[in-house]
């Protein structure tokens, strides 16, 4: 099974920014999935945007890489 995201890392001071939803105790990444017709860089312009109400300006992202978890990880 293949989930494909778009995540926001931001790493100032040797620390990676991440958010946690309230009531609930798992951190995350920032981000989320592409819309029909939508960039990678729109969509996580967009989701950030939703999720933190902050405006990143899209001229500041560089592409970090693409991960992939092992095999199972998905089921946690």
């Amino acid at each position: 099974m293949t989930i494909d995201k778009i995540a926001w890392i931001l790493l100032e001071a040797g620390t990676i920014l991440s958010t946690r939803s309230k009531g609930k105790d798992v951190y995350y990444l920032p981000g989320g999935k592409r819309e029909p017709g939508e960039s990678d860089l729109e969509a996580l312009v967009r989701e950030i945007k939703e999720e933190l109400s902050v405006d990143i300006a899209a001229a500041s992202a560089v592409h970090f890489g693409n991960l992939t978890s092992p095999t199972g990880l998905s089921d946690l």
